[in-house]
């Protein structure tokens, strides 16, 4: 894997991965150098990825188009923020956050307890057994966190905000809004270049992952819809996979998938009936046939909608032997 590779001048996308046994991860860096450019995203926070990274960051500034000496997480995700901490003091980096996601990953303990879904809790039982119940999830936690190397923002840090402006070698940079994957999300917008530093919003090959209790379907279709109404937006380099090049027709395509999902799950409950059908149901019959791993990370889509369904009024649940059924309101 080569150390970087320059998109466009003072564009560039430095690609990390961790790969431990069965578990590959890929995301994408994108380092914008200046005065005190900016390294948006960090990635991961292994020794590897942060000796590649460190590495890539020396040869980018050897390229004469300015220093990289800030970095910021596009969002409180940790395949995003992780490798923040470790970068910054290797080289001396100043540490760049809104002010919205520093409640999130300021501790390890801050990071968890922000992505624990009360929703997708097993009703019923004793404290006792609802204790028992999250020792497995912890450890798991835990090996998982080991071995991607999760780590959390310590240290100092200088505020930035939405609508703040970078001016670096590759021009003016806008920090825009772009909640719904991630309530905190910011994504940053080149009007000059029609670029734009998007994320997980929008990816060119998969669909962005979605799980509660930090995404929101309506905030991620108004983001969308925002990005799609960007004036001259040309090309939208994400933070997993290869450049959206005609992303009109990208973030068209993702709000009518988005929308033909929802009637997907409406129905999926509606013929369940009176009986209602869980969570678990519906994952089983969209992916019957991959392994336990992926199917948890599959169902995040599947409980967010549910979370929508419900707000709106179209669902209610249910509590029977431990599992939430949904069900029509209307039954």
């Amino acid at each position: 894997m080569g150390r970087f590779t320059c998109l466009q001048e003072g564009i560039y996308r430095i690609r990390l991965q961790v790969r431990k046994g069965v578990v590959p991860f890929t995301a994408n860096l994108y380092a914008l150098p200046g005065d005190d450019g900016l390294l948006f995203d960090a990635g991961f926070g292994t020794r590897g990825a942060i000796a590649h990274l460190a590495s890539a960051l020396e040869a980018i500034e050897a390229e004469g188009e300015g220093r990289v000496r800030e970095v910021m997480p596009s969002h409180a995700h940790w395949d995003h923020f992780s490798g923040v901490r470790p970068i910054a003091d290797k080289r001396r980096m100043r540490v760049r956050l809104t002010e919205k996601m520093v409640p999130l990953i300021r501790t390890k303990a801050a990071f968890r307890q922000a992505y624990l879904a009360d929703f997708k809790e097993t009703p019923g039982g004793s404290a006792l057994k609802k204790y028992l119940r999250k020792i497995p999830r912890r450890l798991g936690d835990e090996f998982y966190a080991a071995v991607m190397g999760i780590k959390a923002v310590t240290g100092p840090y200088t505020p930035i905000s939405v609508g703040d402006c970078l001016s670096l070698a590759s021009g003016r940079w806008e920090v825009l809004a772009g909640p719904g994957h991630c309530d905190v999300h910011v994504i940053l917008w080149n009007k000059e270049r029609g670029v734009l530093l998007g994320g997980d919003n929008v990816l060119a090959d998969i669909t962005t992952w979605l799980g509660p209790p930090r995404s929101d379907i309506d905030a991620y279709e108004s983001t969308l819809k925002m990005i799609r109404d960007l004036p001259g937006l040309k090309v939208i380099y994400p933070a997993h996979g290869g450049p959206v090049e005609d992303p009109i027709r990208r973030v068209t395509d993702i709000l009518a998938h988005r929308k033909k999902r929802m009637d997907e799950i409406r129905m999926e409950v509606f013929r369940a009936g009176r009986r209602g059908v869980s969570a678990e149901g519906i994952v089983s019959r969209y992916y019957p046939k991959i392994n336990a791993f992926r199917k948890g990370v599959a169902r995040g889509w599947i409980d967010t909608t549910l979370v929508y369904l419900m707000r709106e009024g179209t669902l209610r649940r249910y509590a029977e032997n431990g599992v939430w059924r949904y069900q029509m309101k209307d039954l």
